[in-house]
């Protein structure tokens, strides 16, 4: 059961991430109530385009049957702490 919103860009839905999410709950023998689907669109809508592609994935590869709002793992740095930060470091200051 696809239920479709207002398919576009200008909405700021990502339909595509949204049936993906939908067809997923269907393949886990977890179908989505028609109600479930409109706070699923609201909760994406809240979010970017991509950002909503995010979440539904990692939902998808994750098993999950809600949706979060999860954000993208940042890339690890080499350094713990940036020169900034230890140039204005008065912790040692007492």
């Amino acid at each position: 059961m696809e239920l479709h919103l207002i398919s576009n860009n200008d909405t700021g839905l990502n339909q595509e991430a949204l049936d993906e999410f939908i067809e997923q709950r269907k393949e886990l023998k977890k179908p989505m109530t028609k109600l479930a689907i409109k706070k699923a669109a609201n909760l994406l809508m809240k979010h970017s385009f991509d950002h909503q592609q995010y979440m539904v994935d990692r939902a998808i590869v994750s098993g999950w049957t809600g949706l979060w709002d999860v954000e993208p793992q940042k890339k690890a740095t080499t350094r713990a702490t940036s020169i900034e930060d230890n140039l204005t470091d008065d912790g040692w200051a007492g």
